[in-house]
């Protein structure tokens, strides 16, 4: 499993578990700080963020993303941040 998050908020929801380092973790640009990114990788969390953020309205962007994301873990299911 993957988890995908495109917000600071969505971050701190899935805070707890992505601390347990068990999942590899992709963000969008701006959603943590060059510190704070240090900060959960020294904590043992492949972190992974994209260079520009994740417009969760813009489906392209959302498209682009999960296929990178698919590139480096194939046949990884994929948890993305949703606001229905």
């Amino acid at each position: 499993m993957v988890i995908f998050v495109a917000t600071k908020e969505g971050f701190k929801e899935l805070e707890e578990i992505i601390r347990t380092g068990k999942y590899p973790v992709w963000v969008g640009a701006g959603v943590l700080s060059k510190e704070e990114m240090a900060e959960v990788r020294e904590g043992g969390v492949y972190l992974t963020n994209f260079l520009y953020p994740i417009d969760l309205n813009d489906a392209e962007i959302v498209s682009d993303a999960l296929e990178s994301i698919a590139l480096h873990h194939p046949e990884e299911r994929v948890w993305l941040e949703c606001i229905p």
